[in-house]
């Protein structure tokens, strides 16, 4: 991926409302096995079965979802192909987050770069 001018206006933008760190190996996993959905032809298919993800990723290596897990963990050579064929998801709210008098969530966790406190919190929105 080429880092454009317009690439780091986004980000800049963005900056002050995402958290972003290096999640570990079992928060990974953790989170693939919960919510991981593959797109195959326009269709969710969830990832319980290895034979989906041997038939549409064979060709690169991954014939099951721990090499699935293993080359999104560790920003393997196919990472953008493996990470195109999984769905985006949204971690819930945490359990313990207050909300204030209108009934709107308040802030779980402070936006910006986390590092490994990121795991913590991959923790709490799981």
């Amino acid at each position: 991926m080429q880092v454009t001018s317009q690439t780091i206006k986004t980000l800049c933008i963005v900056e002050t409302y995402v958290t972003w760190g290096f999640p570990n190996l079992k928060s990974v996993r953790e989170l693939i096995l919960k919510h991981g959905q593959a797109k195959v032809k326009n269709k969710i298919i969830p990832l319980t079965d290895n034979t989906v993800i041997e038939e549409h990723l064979g060709k690169f290596g991954v014939i099951c979802l721990e090499d699935l897990i293993h080359e999104i963990a560790f920003l393997g050579k196919n990472f953008q192909v493996i990470s195109g064929f999984l769905r985006p998801f949204q971690l819930s709210v945490a359990r313990h987050a207050t909300k204030n008098r209108v009934g709107f969530v308040k802030e779980v966790g402070s936006p910006g770069y986390q590092g490994e406190r990121i795991n913590q919190l991959i923790q709490q929105l799981n």
